[in-house]
């Protein structure tokens, strides 16, 4: 009988044992989980803040002027940057799509790369999607929100007057600045 006892005392204490292994199993990949949407922006204050501002709002936060000249663009460059919005940011929002747009028209600015839309975007290495090929895919694909995003962008309307580089993994270039959607913005 004290044998019986001892027996299932001893099991007893195993499945606790187990029950609580388990437990912590779930609870520290559950505040992985939580740490990972934190981290990716989509619970953080400060992603939910920036969702909500406007331009204006997030240039006078930054400190940054405000472009407002448009550039001199044709058909085919609003076809070529719409097209690249889909094959960049086409998953994205519409802040994620005219943040893809902007950073085009900032580099077309700086001086720092070539001056023109096709010749920033067909700079080699700049954008993966011209050499994978999805960026073929955006000329058949851009919707009315792309071009919108690309329109706004070519005529001076900017979201982000500083972005030059987004990334979806890190911020390779120039220094991080803040995260939009699964997009690393870089200044």
């Amino acid at each position: 009988m004290r044998r019986q006892i001892l027996h299932e005392i001893k099991m007893g204490l195993i499945a606790a044992g187990i029950g609580a292994a388990v437990f912590g199993s779930f609870l520290f990949f559950g505040m992985r989980a939580k740490a990972a949407t934190i981290r990716d922006g989509v619970h953080s204050p400060v992603y939910a803040a920036l969702q909500t501002m406007d331009r204006h709002e997030l240039a006078d936060m930054r400190g940054a002027e405000e472009w407002t000249e448009p550039v001199t663009y044709t058909a085919s460059d609003l076809d070529l940057l719409a097209a690249l919005v889909w094959a960049e940011a086409g998953d994205q929002d519409f802040i994620g799509q005219r943040i893809v747009a902007d950073c085009v028209m900032n580099r077309v600015r700086s001086g720092a790369w070539p001056g023109s839309v096709s010749s920033v975007i067909y700079q080699p290495g700049q954008f993966s999607v011209v050499a994978n090929g999805r960026l073929d895919a955006g000329f058949y694909n851009a919707t009315p929100e792309n071009y919108e995003a690309a329109r706004l962008a070519l005529s001076g309307d900017h979201y982000d007057t500083q972005v030059i580089y987004f990334s979806m993994y890190y911020c390779a270039n120039g220094s991080f600045a803040y995260q939009h959607g699964d997009h690393f913005i870089g200044y």
